[in-house]
């Protein structure tokens, strides 16, 4: 089988789905993971998490590189507090070793079939560009759980533009990523939020029975709170049976063909709007606008369905 060589650039351990991002990442066939580089706030506890995660799935192969810890523009990131709770001893840290946007650097300039799925704000991605602007040209595909393109809604509330915290959080780096060229892939907000993993399901991951599956398990209990109180301030009661979106893990599933989405090839417009990174569908030839593939529909249910099936049958690492 012909594998998809990636970089997972990733925020994990704030929202639980970048660790469900991971999991889905190791139990995929179809994937050859090269490296997670991890982006924003305490990037060292982050890299740690995944690192902790790695272990227990057997994977100690895979490298982990700490980030960037602040935005490049005003930005503002995320931080509860508790990251890594669900995993990590008290004070555990990442190992000091090579910078992520060193090591991404390093990784470009010598590989040219290396694909990236950013699941964070792009920071790390824009401070490559900063340092060489031809690697934009050595990504061989750049797919990104971000974007706001038509409506954003969650049972009957509809959102505003700004939902979209990875691509809004550090808007300056989301710009530079966005207008760099790059083949990119947008797995929007609009077909995110459509996606859950309901309480049966994650029962059937923690009775996997695995340390790894224990700890995955762990990273949901400890969100799903979290979630709630979130949505719920912006208006969105959040469903009984929903104790995780799967943002992250629909967007790992597009390199493969697994998200079951429905694709369009629209020219977006990254621009910033009162005040709000935008990703706006404008008609084809649009100045400054890039044709880029987007997810526009999900069957959820499907998605939902062998997500659960490959993480639950996943057993250790694959030679």
């Amino acid at each position: 089988m012909s594998r998809t060589r990636l970089v997972l650039d990733t925020d994990i351990g704030t929202d639980a789905d970048d660790a469900l991002c991971l999991a889905l990442a190791l139990a995929s066939p179809e994937i050859e993971l090269v490296a997670v580089t991890t982006v924003t706030a305490d990037t060292a506890r982050r890299g740690a998490i995944a690192r902790r995660l790695l272990d227990l799935a057997g994977r100690r192969d895979v490298p982990v590189y700490a980030g960037c810890e602040r935005p490049l523009g005003d930005g503002q990131f995320l931080w509860l507090g508790d990251e890594g709770d669900f995993a990590l001893a008290p004070g555990e840290r990442l190992a000091s070793g090579e910078h992520a946007v060193d090591a991404l650097v390093r990784l470009l300039r010598a590989e040219d079939d290396l694909e990236v799925v950013a699941v964070g704000p792009m920071t790390n991605l824009a401070r490559v560009l900063e340092r060489d602007a031809a690697l934009a040209r050595r990504i061989k595909r750049l797919t990104i759980m971000g974007g706001h393109v038509r409506r954003v809604a969650y049972g009957e509330h509809e959102f505003a533009p700004g939902v979209d915290y990875n691509l809004c959080s550090d808007a300056a780096a989301s710009l530079a990523v966005l207008r760099a060229g790059i083949p990119t892939t947008l797995v929007t907000a609009d077909v995110t939020l459509q996606t859950r993993l309901a309480p049966d399901d994650l029962e059937r991951i923690a009775a996997a029975g695995t340390p790894f599956h224990d700890a995955i398990a762990a990273a949901v209990r400890a969100w799903t709170p979290h979630m709630r109180r979130i949505f719920g301030a912006m208006g969105a009661a959040i469903a009984p049976d929903n104790v995780a979106f799967l943002h992250d893990p629909l967007a790992l599933a597009a390199v493969y063909g697994g998200s079951a989405c429905g694709f369009e090839e629209l020219a977006i417009l990254p621009t910033i709007e009162s005040g709000v990174l935008r990703t706006l569908e404008a008609p084809r030839g649009t100045p400054g606008s890039f044709v880029m593939r987007c997810a526009t529909a999900v069957d959820a249910e499907r998605f939902r369905a062998d997500f659960v099936a490959r993480v639950t049958s996943y057993r250790g690492a694959r030679g």
